[in-house]
């Protein structure tokens, strides 16, 4: 017998006997790493509102000057979102995310120890050049880790993190401080010799303690994550395949003048970015001024409304999960992305507005947490879809699409609380107004989609196809 036929040979990984590989689930991690950092991200641009009353008291502010440092942030982060975003697209989101997470934890750390208006400022100010960048570059990552038709139930999965990230914000925030003003506690500074800081006010120890969860986050992130799931240990080729399925070339990611002039000049971003303006106007109420509207309208102390304060963001942060799943659902079962993007954030922005108007009649408690819980619930139904939809358009360049969109956007929720003290500052008169104006944004916010269209890009992929030609010419 001959010997090359005593035996076969085993199968080999591409013979048709073999089984096929199944993907890995690394993406998944990456997600986890992503959803943690949204939920930090938004945990400590809230957690002022919680201390605002302590922080008013103690550094002798009123209402108005408070609206001041809670836009400021929103200010900085706003104008410095695109070069956050540039700089992810530029040397990647691993440095970058890395980068900013230290950044912005250090200025929360830094905002416990603010001895006055203008420090606080700063540091507020500071706080959001730091955190500039971050959901650009965490839609990179997207971009990058994700499958097309998995962009909007991930993107509602983000926004549900973040949301609950606000929603706990005033809870945790308020144990932090009901642990940090106990005697125990106290007396175990003195125990390790830190007499000094015994008698420092607790929303001090509680902003000191936020910025060390960011960065223990670095410390975790950095040495795990890599920018290209091809340079990531453990991710096998039926993963890869997956995460490039229906996926467009990969060109260059050099930034022409021709991208910055379509970045500048493009319809559905400047159309999406308006979006993001009225959409954050409106909502950053639910993040910022909930406390104290209780407090002024209802009589109920800080102390006192710290769930009722988070449940908006709650049920937000549900909201943002089912309409991103049923999103991505709706258009892989029709292939019509753009009436099934726009479907959910159009209804959610209508049902926002007529909430908002209840608020501006609304004569109990239990009617105007109601009516602000569905606020939440409907200002977040279509953040999946918008967030998809971002992702689309920006393409190989998310980040710094997404940095120009939040810039603009940002500014909403600037003007946002500032606008917000001088209104209500008249009253009920004045939260009846401002409900009213907060209607009519949402509903501005829904207009926008008759202009956007989430199937184009914002730059011409042509000349991208045509600019890698060359520079594969020239190699």
């Amino acid at each position: 017998m001959n010997s090359e036929n005593a035996a076969s040979p085993p199968p080999s990984p591409a013979s048709p006997t073999a089984l096929p590989e199944r993907p890995t689930h690394v993406r998944y991690k990456v997600m986890a790493f992503l959803c943690v950092l949204s939920f930090l991200s938004y945990f400590d641009r809230v957690c002022i509102s919680r201390a605002s009353e302590s922080i008013e008291h103690d550094l002798l502010f009123d209402h108005r000057m408070m609206g001041l440092i809670m836009g400021a942030f929103w200010l900085a982060y706003g104008l410095f979102e695109i070069p956050g975003g540039w700089m992810g697209d530029r040397w990647g989101a691993r440095l970058t995310l890395t980068r900013i997470v230290l950044a912005w934890s250090v200025f929360t750390a830094l905002s416990g120890s603010a001895v006055g208006f203008l420090s606080l400022l700063i540091c507020r100010l500071l706080f959001g050049v730091g955190e500039a960048g971050a959901f650009p570059n965490m839609a990179r990552v997207q971009s990058e880790w994700l499958p097309v038709k998995s962009r909007a139930r991930a993107g509602g999965l983000l926004w549900f993190s973040a949301r609950w990230g606000g929603a706990f914000s005033p809870l945790i925030f308020g144990g932090l401080l009901t642990f940090c003003r106990a005697p125990a506690f106290r007396h175990a500074l003195w125990g390790v010799g830190l007499e000094s800081l015994s008698e420092a006010a607790d929303w001090r120890f509680g902003f000191w303690a936020s910025g060390l969860m960011g960065i223990a986050w670095c410390l975790a992130f950095y040495p795990w994550f890599r920018d290209k799931p091809a340079e990531k240990r453990g991710v096998n080729q039926a993963e890869l395949a997956l995460i490039n399925q229906d996926r467009g070339p990969d060109h260059s990611h050099s930034h022409d003048a021709r991208v910055w002039k379509q970045l500048l000049t493009n319809r559905n971003l400047w159309a999406m970015a308006i979006l993001y303006f009225f959409n954050g106007f409106g909502w950053i109420f639910l993040a910022s001024w909930v406390p104290t509207f209780f407090k002024t309208r209802f009589q109920i102390r800080f102390e006192d409304s710290e769930v009722i304060s988070g449940l908006p963001l709650l049920f937000g942060g549900m909201s943002c999960l089912v309409g991103g799943l049923l999103s991505d659902w709706l258009v892989k079962r029709t292939g019509r992305r753009r009436l099934f993007r726009a479907l959910f954030p159009v209804a959610g922005y209508v049902m926002a507005s007529a909430a908002m108007l209840g608020l501006s009649v609304a004569d109990t408690k239990t009617t105007a947490v109601v009516l602000l819980c569905v606020a939440g619930t409907a200002i977040d139904f279509g953040q999946g879809a918008n967030w998809a939809s971002i992702v689309d358009i920006g393409g190989q360049y998310a980040g710094t699409a997404t940095g120009f969109i939040n810039m603009i956007g940002n500014t909403g929720n600037t003007l946002g609380p500032i606008i917000a003290a001088q209104i209500f500052s008249f009253g009920l008169m004045g939260w009846r107004v401002l409900f009213c104006v907060y209607a009519c944004t949402f509903l501005i916010a829904a207009s926008m989609w008759l202009f956007i269209n989430p199937n184009q890009t914002f730059y011409d992929e042509r000349l991208q196809a045509e600019e890698a030609h060359l520079i594969e010419e020239l190699l």
